[in-house]
């Protein structure tokens, strides 16, 4: 059984407030086209000044990325600065230190030819060649290694010219004719280059 049409309700007037509804609308039937006109141009501005907006945060956020981008660079390359030369630094102190140890051979060599020189007991000599020995093989550890001078062609990369000696013999003209001071290598590099008389053809 089907209920009974709410008494209280009005066709008419629901139909006459619908129509005012839909005639406040811009663009609605029955209102003019140029009210029409002029809300559409309202929403394209707004949109046109978000649409603006969010191109100007777009282009605030990068800045900022590339800022953040060239600081991150900066801070990289900071880092490798200091690194290399905090490991210049070390190699610096390291020879350093190995020429100092280098000396002490030097006064052993020079004790060792004293020595010999001398009246001397045979087991005084023995014992300083054997600190020397020591010495030296410690220093091998380390990459530390006797570089011969005597008889090569003088290189003012391995070797010091602390004189210059008169020769006759061609042969010996430009070469290491006397060693005051051993040369010592490190890898490929010189640690400490040999103190020579360099022969000179008279």
């Amino acid at each position: 059984m089907t209920p009974d049409p709410d008494p209280e309700f009005d066709a008419v007037a629901a139909a006459a407030e619908l129509e005012e509804a839909l005639g406040e609308r811009p663009g609605a039937p029955g209102q003019p086209a140029e009210d029409s006109g002029r809300y559409v141009a309202m929403l394209e501005a707004e949109i046109e000044e978000l649409q603006s907006l969010l191109a100007g945060k777009e282009e605030l956020v990068a800045r900022a990325q590339e800022r953040a981008d060239r600081a991150h660079r900066e801070i990289a390359e900071a880092r490798r600065r200091m690194a290399a030369e905090s490991e210049r630094e070390l190699e610096r102190r390291t020879r350093a230190l190995l020429v100092g140890f280098l000396d002490v051979v030097d006064d052993l060599d020079r004790a060792i030819a004293a020595t010999r020189e001398a009246e001397h007991n045979p087991e005084v000599l023995a014992g300083i060649e054997l600190v020397r020995r020591q010495m030296l093989a410690h220093l091998a550890k380390l990459g530390v290694a006797h570089v011969p001078a005597l008889g090569e062609p003088f290189d003012p990369h391995r070797h010091e010219a602390m004189a210059l000696v008169p020769v006759t013999d061609p042969a010996q003209d430009g070469r290491v004719v006397g060693v005051m001071r051993e040369g010592y290598s490190i890898g490929e590099d010189t640690l400490r280059p040999a103190g020579v008389a360099v022969g000179k053809r008279s």
